[in-house]
């Protein structure tokens, strides 16, 4: 039997998606990981004598500690892939609202918190940096009502491609949805994209970095998303 003239719907394939991020992706996540970071201009100068091999296994330790303790950390975490190869390009890493039971509470609290580095590390920003973090989270965060975008990485060459976007809309449906504020800190390269999603900044950290060779006085913006904030 032939058919002539019949139509034939188009196929519409997406290039990129949004998958759940499993354990076995860390290798990839931390290769996206120091192609974003290591140009930051306060992270880009945490590890100025380190070896290669050693940073890349420091991050590796870190990116597990995160998968490990996800349940015990209101962590939910998503990649980006390329849908015809599967290549990981983007990752994110929320930390949703939550409460413990008193027996998943002592199991978080024999958690090793403690904050370790390779050596060459700069110890001096690396504590002024995160010890900075830290206040401003106690002062500002509250994880039992707050949703926390924690992390947002994407490839360089994949940028400006609206996958940071993708991996943002579920955590800001959600916070809508619990009617709850969106915390995060921003550096340079991705606030103008909180912005447009309805964060406004509240405080920041501010470093010089001539001591550490950089230039300046480098910035980390802290932001906050009130519920139902429309996106530009």
């Amino acid at each position: 039997m032939v058919l002539n003239n019949m139509y034939l719907p188009s196929v519409i394939i997406m290039p990129f998606k949004v998958l759940p991020a499993e354990a076995t992706d860390i290798p990839d996540i931390v290769a996206v990981h120091e192609s974003t970071w290591n140009n930051d201009p306060i992270v880009g100068r945490l590890f100025p004598n380190v070896d290669p091999k050693a940073q890349y296994d420091y991050n590796l330790h870190f990116y597990k500690k995160k998968f490990d303790s996800k349940d015990l950390t209101g962590s939910v975490m998503h990649k980006v892939v390329e849908t015809e190869s599967g290549k990981l390009v983007a990752f994110a890493k929320w930390k949703y609202p939550y409460t413990l039971t008193a027996e998943q509470q002592a199991e978080k609290d024999k958690l090793d918190t403690s904050r370790s580095y390779p050596p060459g590390t700069n110890v001096e920003l690396y504590e002024q940096f995160f010890g900075s973090l830290d206040t401003l989270r106690e002062k500002y965060l509250d994880e039992e009502k707050d949703y926390f975008l924690h992390i947002l990485i994407v490839l360089p060459q994949y940028q400006r491609q609206g996958l940071g976007t993708m991996l943002i809309r579920e955590g800001l449906a959600n916070a809508d949805r619990d009617n709850a504020r969106t915390y995060i800190e921003a550096s340079p390269m991705g606030l103008g994209l909180y912005k447009k999603h309805g964060w406004k900044e509240i405080d920041d950290i501010l470093i010089d970095m001539r001591p550490h060779g950089g230039t300046g006085i480098a910035s980390e913006k802290i932001l906050v998303r009130e519920p139902g904030a429309a996106s530009a």
